[in-house]
């Protein structure tokens, strides 16, 4: 009998489990899909182990991509400076680099912390702030001769899609 009960509860959790991550999943897809970027936010959103529960939880998870992926900008943004022997180009660089600094430090985790009190408006102006920033950091090169577009648009797009999750929020 107690092997019966044992495995029935085992049925029942495991259910549970399959129908909470289903609804995450149709979650994602609805909220990713009023995004400007589908493909970009769903991937980042499922590829994350934390499971959002609410569209909240996923613009922290996007924020919080955005943060790493400013990182890595800013180190590469750093070598380049380190290797560059162009004077014009290390002070664009420079220029740059004063662009991501306060939104990797300040910009984004006050964004996070807003969300995380229910000031989705504070969060979406912090998202427009770093937005004007990394916009400024692309003015400073003309045509294609950034080293850094590929990695500003990305950027944008990341900041772009928390942005839209949030217009959820403060609609919703």
């Amino acid at each position: 009998m107690r092997n019966k009960a044992s495995t029935t509860l085992t049925l029942v959790l495991l259910t549970l489990t399959l129908l909470s991550t289903t609804y995450s999943d149709d979650l994602i897809d609805q909220t990713c899909k009023k995004t400007p970027y589908y493909e970009l936010c769903s991937n980042i959103i499922h590829s994350n182990p934390a499971t959002p529960s609410d569209p909240k939880g996923m613009v922290v998870i996007m924020i919080n991509y955005t943060i790493v992926n400013a990182t890595n900008t800013l180190n590469y943004i750093e070598d380049l400076i380190k290797k560059v022997t162009d004077h014009e180009l290390e002070h664009k660089l420079t220029f740059c680099a004063e662009s991501y600094i306060p939104a990797i430090k300040y910009v984004l985790p006050q964004a996070v912390g807003s969300i995380n009190r229910g000031n989705f408006g504070f969060a979406n102006y912090s998202i427009s702030y770093a937005e004007k920033d990394i916009v400024a950091c692309n003015k400073k090169f003309t045509g294609n001769q950034s080293p850094l577009s590929s990695r500003n648009g990305i950027m944008l797009q990341l900041l772009d899609i928390s942005a839209a999750i949030l217009k959820i929020l403060l609609n919703g």
